[in-house]
């Protein structure tokens, strides 16, 4: 029988709070690694899904909590390999002549290994974890282990982004991983230059497959250089209307990283404003696009992020070959020409599917059923979940998917609450009918909505 895991702190940016828990950690009489593991599965496949890259670190006592005996049913209890590209590091806080640690290493192995499975680190761009053990069992020697730990796996990437004149270094987080292509022996690493060589439309570029996305983060530049902010203090507007031409500087602006002039920032709002994307070359036959991206729970604050493209000239097919790309005035024909656009879109993004594995599949219809149990909050989020399976179940013929899926539907109306609002059962009950309706239910162009503001009445009629 399992042991409950505990969730300390929920994945967030605020460290504070990370350290302030840690100091209340209670300590427990039991080691059971395979119910921690259990439990990192389950929140990074609530959080990020089975795509994110995720390096997880176990950081343990040195004892596997079993005899010679049961580590092998330890190993097959085990939820490895996770269904989402990962690695394992082990970081045991004892010392290296312990006995529980000699016991306890073929065990910490046999994890490393297993998180490093190919079945679920299908592109090949993770590397294997590792095992930290501390010389000796002093502060100094814990310090010591960690901080290796973070210069061969936490590593940071600094590079140049250029555009024509203008250039700024930056931080791509997460660092970025050598990649291979398929069918070439070759490796493909990141160059330290990163060129902007053109800007499309959002909607021209679509969502091209990538094998990773990294944040872009300015450097933060020294106050010091009052030199390069001559040409924009003499053009500051004023309130009257004028520009300022002392070209003074105040030290205030100096020391505020916010108030000093940098590309990225400049690159990031143009963006953001213009709907735009900017085609990076990334090295010889590889590129990638930067884009402004908001994220899902702070939708006011967006950031630059570069989506690293598959290595070739044909990672996104709808725009022909990325190397024969030019500048818009030196086409020939009319924007509205042949090939006549399809009505689908062209895109490997988030209004695809991919079912190459049964727990894909499993968390599609999963993130339906959280939408319905959330109604009428997740009306709109339920019916756009429901039109991209529907889609996908009608392209490849499963329409069983379809009934399946109406079949669970009306299950979550029945076990509503009564404390439920009318709404929740109305909005359930016809998303259910609609995905089995005869005349609409293998017509991939039809799309599903929910009902309008006025049901009630309707119904009441």
């Amino acid at each position: 029988m399992r042991r409950p895991y505990a969730v300390a702190v929920p994945f967030t940016r605020d460290f504070d709070s990370i350290r302030g828990k840690l100091l209340q950690l209670d300590e427990g009489d039991k080691t059971c690694i395979d119910t921690a593991l259990l439990g990192v599965n389950q929140i990074v496949l609530n959080e990020w899904g089975c795509q994110t890259p995720v390096q997880i670190i176990l950081i343990t006592d040195g004892s596997s909590g079993v005899g010679t005996i049961g580590r092998n049913r330890i190993v097959q209890a085990l939820p490895l390999p996770p269904s989402y590209p990962a690695k394992i590091h082990v970081l045991p806080i004892v010392s290296p002549h312990d006995t529980s640690l000699q016991h306890a290493m073929p065990l910490y192995q046999k994890i490393v290994d297993l998180a490093n499975n190919t079945t679920s680190n299908s592109n090949g761009n993770m590397s294997r974890g590792s095992i930290y053990c501390p010389d000796q069992l002093t502060v100094p020697g814990v310090i010591t282990a960690i901080t290796r730990l973070c210069e061969q796996h936490y590593q940071e990437f600094w590079c140049t982004l250029k555009c024509g004149q203008l250039e700024t270094r930056v931080q791509l987080f997460p660092a970025p991983q050598t990649v291979s292509h398929e069918g070439v022996d070759s490796t493909y690493t990141l160059a330290n230059q990163l060129h902007v060589i053109g800007f499309l439309q959002q909607q021209e570029l679509g969502t091209p497959m990538a094998i990773s996305k990294h944040l872009v983060i300015p450097q933060a530049q020294a106050g010091g250089n009052a030199g390069s902010r001559e040409n924009y203090g003499s053009k500051t507007p004023t309130k009257e209307g004028s520009s300022s031409t002392d070209g003074s500087t105040t030290e205030d602006d100096l020391s505020d990283p916010s108030k000093i002039p940098n590309f990225c920032v400049l690159l990031h709002g143009a963006l953001k404003v213009e709907g735009m994307a900017a085609v990076v070359l990334l090295g010889a036959e590889w590129w990638g696009t930067l884009m402004a991206w908001c994220e899902a729970s702070r939708s006011r604050r967006s950031c630059l992020l570069l989506s690293v493209l598959r290595p070739g000239s044909a990672a996104a097919p709808w725009l022909g070959a990325l190397d024969q790309l030019g500048p818009a005035d030196e086409g020939t024909t009319a924007a509205e020409s042949f090939p006549v656009r399809s009505w689908r879109s062209y895109s490997s993004g988030g209004s695809a599917c991919a079912w190459a594995r049964p727990h894909a599949l499993l968390a599609d219809v999963q993130k339906v059923l959280r939408h319905a149990r959330k109604l009428p909050d997740k009306t709109q989020h339920l019916f756009k979940e429901l039109n991209r399976l529907r889609r996908a179940a009608i392209s490849l013929g499963f329409s069983e998917l379809l009934t399946a899926i109406g079949n669970a539907l009306e299950r979550e109306c029945t076990a509503l609450p009564p404390s439920a609002p009318s709404e929740c059962a109305l909005q359930l009950a016809h998303a259910a009918n609609a995905l089995r309706d005869p005349r609409t239910a293998l017509d991939i162009k039809h799309t599903l909505t929910p009902l309008g503001p006025n049901y009630n009445a309707s119904i009441s009629h």
